[in-house]
């Protein structure tokens, strides 16, 4: 969806930019398959079904994976009823199935491998020094990382490819996917600083982690951080609205303050926990790291084979001076 808006921008003044960016993408690839398929952005939702219109008119075919029904997307999303023709459309075009395991395989991975730190005092000072580790024999300085559409994004340290932030400046500021994707695209490693527990006081702050979470998994990035509590204990005190009305009722000896202190009734948080959480595993484990590993090689790889090209290019190019001038 970044892709389309930043295409739509590209085709301002168009009398359909829609049609446009459809045709584009319908010229590049006939077959979509679309992995996690969610929508909680309202300017996604007012134009997924006209995007998807003509892209469906083009003759595209549409594969996508959902931990959510067709019925319940954008469940509870500002104007959700001029999105509700996009769920006709997919249950008109679509074959829906409904794939069910209790087996969550993110978590069937080897032992921790101990990137993931439980906070205590010392533990800021810690996370430092892991990532003077990281970054080796580079100097840490302030770094700009720019993202979609002309946006910078300040990093408070970043070096050889790691990247060290505070919680409170990458979650608690207004960021988004687009920041965090143009994040992963200059750094494959980030220290993350104070993780907290997640509740009522900081429901806007989650979002944003699991956002990042979610991109970082995506781009097989590398999460080195310190939290108040194991991934299962930042987000016990999120529930959905039907694990809320299925608590025991209260009695007198249970008053609602010590009940539901800080309790985040919150549906889309409280649905896409268990993900968080799993991933947060996964990316704790030896296979992950492993992956991470081999693409960070095959990244070298790839760059030293550019500057060797372009050092035998310029010896070339010296050469051909020399003839010239002879």
């Amino acid at each position: 969806m970044l892709t389309v808006h930043s295409r739509l921008q590209r085709h301002k003044g168009v009398s359909d930019p829609l049609e446009v960016v459809a045709g584009e993408i319908s010229h590049e690839s006939i077959l979509l398959c679309l992995d996690e398929f969610m929508v909680n952005d309202v300017a996604d939702a007012l134009i997924l079904n006209r995007l998807f219109g003509h892209l469906f008119s083009n003759g595209a075919i549409l594969v996508a994976t959902s931990n959510r029904a067709p019925d319940n997307l954008y469940e509870g999303g500002l104007q959700r009823d001029l999105f509700l023709p996009f769920i006709a459309t997919l249950k008109e075009r679509c074959i829906i199935h409904e794939i069910g395991s209790s087996i969550d395989y993110r978590k069937r991975t080897s032992a921790e491998e101990g990137f993931y730190f439980i906070k205590n005092d010392d533990s800021s000072d810690f996370l430092l020094q892991k990532f003077q580790e990281l970054v080796g024999e580079r100097t840490a300085r302030p770094q700009v990382a720019e993202v979609v559409m002309g946006r910078k994004l300040q990093v408070p340290l970043g070096a050889n490819g790691c990247a060290y932030f505070p919680f409170e400046e990458l979650c608690n500021k207004p960021l988004g996917a687009a920041d965090y994707f143009g994040l992963c695209k200059k750094f494959h490693t980030l220290a993350l600083d104070g993780v907290p527990i997640f509740g009522l006081h900081n429901r806007t702050a989650a979002h944003r982690f699991v956002t990042l979470v979610d991109v970082m998994y995506e781009n097989k990035a590398r999460l080195m951080c310190t939290a108040e509590g194991t991934p299962f204990d930042l987000f016990e005190r999120i529930v959905t609205i039907s694990d809320a009305q299925s608590r025991a009722p209260r009695t007198s000896s249970r008053s609602r303050k010590n009940d539901d202190s800080d309790l985040c009734v919150d549906n889309e948080l409280g649905f896409v926990k268990d993900r968080t959480i799993s991933r947060l595993t996964e990316m704790n484990s030896s296979e992950y790291l492993e992956q991470h590993a081999e693409m960070i090689a095959e990244k070298q790889k790839d760059e030293d084979n550019i500057n060797n090209n372009n050092n035998n290019n310029n010896v070339v190019h010296a050469h051909a001076h020399v003839v010239q001038s002879r």
